[in-house]
């Protein structure tokens, strides 16, 4: 009989999300998860599969964890141009507050593994998808409601303001600040009006 699990598979999870950030996929061995984790690789095994399963059910945590709440914002009734701001600087908070930057996972893996893993590649398309629409959304009642002029080309800046978040994540890790991502983002929004 299989001795029971001695460990929170979500709180591993979260400890294999600050490692994946910090490092990417293919800096982190696996001595630094069992080592960061604090499991042995059996353990790693048995319940997570190999380094890419483990992977990928990491991107899958941080989606529900990070991305999900953060698109919230979104989605909530009412969201306009000011929910699109808050979703922002709450995103350069989120790019800026740790040390070492680590950025958001879903931006560095499209720029570490979109070529070689399908299985990520297409988790990370889930999430910019999901992402867009939030945007799409914000957007069109913003639009609806005069914040926007009637001209504003939705789908279209939809798609920008996802470029311009990956961007700022790119510009986060080479050390920009806070303010200097944040005067980007408004230098944008203006643009819009």
């Amino acid at each position: 009989m299989p001795r029971p699990k001695s460990f929170d598979e979500e709180a591993v999870l979260a400890r294999a999300v600050e490692l994946f950030r910090a490092h990417g996929y293919e800096a982190t061995s696996l001595a630094d998860l069992e080592s960061h984790l604090g499991l042995g690789r059996q353990s790693l095994y048995n319940t997570f599969g190999d380094k890419q399963a483990l992977f990928h059910k990491a991107l899958d945590y941080y989606r529900r964890t990070v991305g999900d709440s953060m698109v919230e914002r979104l989605n909530r009734p009412g969201a306009g141009l000011e929910a699109v701001r808050d979703f922002f600087r709450a995103s350069i908070r989120n790019m800026t507050g740790e040390s070492p930057r680590s950025g958001c996972l879903v931006a560095n893996t499209i720029t570490e593994r979109a070529s070689d893993d399908p299985a990520a590649l297409l988790r990370c398309n889930q999430s910019r998808e999901q992402l867009e629409r939030g945007f799409r959304r914000a957007l069109g009642q913003a639009t609806d409601r005069g914040e926007l002029p009637p001209h504003v080309d939705v789908e279209a800046t939809a798609t920008l303001l996802v470029i311009q978040n990956y961007g700022l994540n790119a510009l986060a890790k080479t050390g920009a600040t806070a303010q200097e991502l944040e005067a980007a983002m408004e230098a944008l929004l203006a643009g819009l009006k």
